[in-house]
């Protein structure tokens, strides 16, 4: 392993420029070569931020000097991306969810395990530390047994017009929860039932909102709610809560408010600043904490702290999620 491996990025939607930006500002690694299949938008991040711009995926993925690379196409290509990057002897850093079917879960993983490379899904949630901090009190038996979980995820209606027609509220929103809520509680998801509304978006047509009631191992309750068409005018673009109730204690988490806001005459903002943001010139926040984890993995031969294991999990969760809004009645999970 060289001691400053180069990156590849595969797919320039926000999150891609984001990887791309990080990887080339980061002391440990740098940046080789992007690519997307919209070729003017590949080589305009490329002349940005001074790599390769790459005619294909095999092109990018097999330039010389690239270890890792990051797999931020659409939900729905990711396996195609993954398996490629495996099969070319690179570290895969996946944006989430791993995958949209169980099936394309599998091959990302076989794949990566034929290869001998790390294979790490990006939810960022797990580097925000007040989830840490509620994993860690749960862990802890700090809240005794595990009686209710509620988790919360609305986005602006920008979001669900723009992610929409590519994916479901399940797969982009809720899916940081669904693998939040079992790696906090350390139990399973066993059993959900779900409904769902579509007013605004149902020209696209997409769900406006999912709820979901669910069952977890060791007879825990709770409820997911997820939805993508909260007005443009709030303050902030998330509103975002996950809490867990046990025998001896509660621990919350709360998003949305970061403790800065910014007002004009027409509006007042609470940008983020947990997960991106600038200061001092480089970007900080949660996103940066990831790549620098998982690149500390590649160069201490570590176990990335999201495990192939559990970013199948949430998918399986999700498309159960699915499997209910079309049955109208619960499905059972991992019997």
């Amino acid at each position: 392993m060289v001691e400053q491996p180069g990156a590849a990025v595969i797919g320039l939607g926000m999150m891609g420029e984001r990887y791309a930006r990080l990887w080339r500002e980061l002391h440990a690694t740098r940046l080789v070569s992007v690519y997307d299949i919209v070729a003017e938008r590949a080589e305009g991040v490329a002349r940005e931020l001074g790599c390769t711009a790459a005619g294909s995926l095999e092109e990018a993925v097999g330039a010389e000097g690239v270890e890792i690379v990051s797999v931020c196409t659409n939900d729905e290509a990711h396996r195609e991306a993954c398996v490629a990057a495996a099969q070319a002897g690179r570290h895969v850093l996946v944006e989430k969810p791993l995958a949209t079917t169980l099936e394309d879960c599998d091959a990302i993983i076989d794949a990566c395990r034929r290869a001998g490379v790390k294979l790490m899904t990006g939810h960022v949630c797990r580097f925000d530390p007040r989830y840490v901090k509620c994993h860690d009190a749960v862990t802890a038996g700090e809240v005794g047994e595990v009686v209710q979980v509620f988790a919360r995820r609305n986005n602006i209606t920008a979001s669900g017009r723009r992610i929409g027609p590519r994916t479901s509220v399940a797969f982009f929103l809720g899916v940081h929860d669904i693998d939040l809520i079992q790696w906090i509680t350390g139990r399973p998801i066993t059993r959900v039932c779900a409904e769902s509304c579509s007013k605004v978006l149902s020209s696209i047509p997409a769900d406006d909102t999912i709820m979901t009631v669910f069952r977890m191992e060791g007879g825990a309750v709770g409820a997911l709610e997820t939805c993508w068409v909260i007005p443009e005018g709030s303050p902030n673009s998330l509103d975002a809560r996950l809490e867990v109730v046990g025998t001896r204690g509660r621990v919350a988490a709360c998003l949305g408010c970061e403790g800065f806001e910014q007002a004009s005459a027409e509006r007042a903002e609470r940008p983020d600043i947990a997960y991106w943001t600038e200061m001092h010139d480089s970007a900080q926040g949660a996103l940066r904490r990831q790549l620098e984890h998982f690149v500390e993995c590649v160069l201490e031969d570590r176990a990335p702290a999201v495990s192939a294991e559990d970013a199948r999990r949430a998918v399986e969760v999700a498309a159960a999620i699915h499997q209910s809004l079309e049955s109208g009645g619960p499905v059972e999970i991992g019997t």
